[in-house]
């Protein structure tokens, strides 16, 4: 049978992994198991085209033993507790990633925040850590902060030994492999991956005994037919922020809106920023408004192109960050959604259209990539992937404004509510959340 193509294979790497592991080197060989998945997750011929490391997963496990049987339990086993345990590997203000986490914290009854700090991020700059209490309130968070990824290992096992808890949830890091080693071996709890949404390979995958999470329809195709096991969709929720009232339209006099930081944006290429603004402002008479951290730099060279094209700079509107996308769409003046290119937003997307806006995604030229993600748009005619169909798209959606607007709100609440995202914790974590 041949090797499917989403498993990643390392063979020089994985034999020194092994090598270090049979000669008890075990810091050592997590640290290369790290470096192994860090400088090959996202070359270019094995992003969004591959997902899984099974031989490092076979090592983890390995390791996840050997860690057990130096530290078994110092008791007899008890009933778990309504303890919920999250571990993650670090936490960011931006991201769908940890905004998933937060998510997950705020809908358990007793949730431990758990750090791996694997990058020693919280060790070098302890004050990131004061954002993250006034974030959980009153829930327990806990940063790992040994020296080494093996002492780290066995202080996670430790501390799941303790707590005993009802469920443990990953989310970890692509290259992390502390949580699944730390609590690998613990009986009694039900262990839940939460697959990374961004397609590209990652530890854990191919563990046994974990449920198997995923964040969109074709990705939890994939998994299931590709692992052999049944996998779960878990939505990206985002909490209601109400419907926007809009204007009534006349033709194209309309605004767009769009958001995310520079990874989802290029200053080069034909999917350029200021050529999608020049593009968008061509067709419609409003101005086009970015949500998101932006250099002046970049903005004056969007402005500038604007400029020479004979728009007036001034109908780019850059907003830079702000607390509340939601909030912040439903006081703007306008009236459609544009999704980020060529890197699109899962939920910023969610966010747009649970506020009602009709949503124009860009759909990548590459249909074998994994990123190739359509299930979470209202409207899969309002995909486009060359600045002519943009344009086309653009000059004729605002004729349906009101009938594409209430489809997004539609859809929103019918797979994106937070009545969605509690059914599937529930029934795959035999959780009352």
């Amino acid at each position: 049978m041949p090797i499917s193509p989403m498993f990643s294979h390392l063979p020089e790497i994985e034999a020194h992994i092994q090598n270090l592991v049979d000669e008890h080197r075990y810091d050592d060989a997590l640290a290369n198991i790290v470096v192994g998945v860090h400088n090959h997750y996202k070359l270019p011929q094995v992003a969004h085209k591959q997902l899984y490391y099974p031989v490092f997963d076979r090592q983890i496990e390995a390791l996840t033993a050997t860690l057990a049987a130096a530290n078994p339990p110092s008791g007899p086993a008890s009933e778990p507790s309504r303890n919920t345990l999250v571990i993650a590997t670090e936490l960011y203000p931006v991201g769908g990633h940890s905004k998933v986490v937060e998510d997950l914290m705020h809908e358990f009854e007793s949730p431990t925040l758990v750090l791996t700090d694997m990058f020693g991020s919280y060790r070098k700059e302890p004050l990131h850590l004061l954002r993250l209490f006034e974030l959980f309130g009153e829930a327990s968070l806990i940063v790992l902060a040994q020296p080494s990824m093996w002492a780290r290992c066995r202080a996670l096992l430790k501390l799941v030994q303790r707590l005993n808890p009802q469920a443990i949830f990953h989310l970890n890091h692509h290259q992390d492999p502390i949580g699944f080693i730390g609590s690998g071996s613990h009986a009694g709890s039900r262990k839940i991956l939460v697959h990374h949404s961004d397609h590209n390979p990652s530890l854990g995958c191919t563990l046994p005994g974990l449920t198997h999470l995923d964040f969109s329809d074709e990705l939890a195709a994939i998994c299931s037919r590709e692992l052999h096991t049944p996998t779960s969709i878990l939505p990206l929720y985002v909490p209601d922020g109400g419907l926007k009232n809009f204007a009534p339209v006349e033709g194209n006099k309309f605004s767009i809106v769009t958001s995310g930081t520079h990874v989802k944006f290029t200053r080069t290429g034909e999917l350029a920023l200021h050529k999608i603004v020049q593009t968008v402002l061509t067709c419609t008479s409003g101005d086009f408004i970015h949500i998101g951290p932006m250099d002046k730099g970049w903005q004056a060279e969007v402005r500038n192109h604007l400029q020479v094209h004979q728009i007036d700079p001034d109908r780019f509107r850059p907003m830079g960050a702000v607390p509340s996308l939601w909030e912040s769409m439903l006081a703007l003046d306008a009236h459609v959604y544009l999704g980020s290119a060529p890197v699109g937003g899962g939920r910023a997307a969610l966010e747009a259209q649970g506020c009602g806006y009709p949503l124009v995604f860009h759909r990548g030229a590459d249909r074998e990539s994994l990123i190739a993600v359509e299930s979470i748009y209202a409207e899969k005619a309002l995909g486009w992937t060359t600045l002519a169909e943009l344009a086309q798209l653009m000059s004729s959606v605002g004729s349906t404004l009101p009938q594409l607007s209430a489809q997004s709100r539609a859809f929103y609440e019918r797979f994106f509510s937070r009545a969605q995202f509690r059914r599937v914790l529930g029934n795959v974590a035999h959780l009352t959340a």
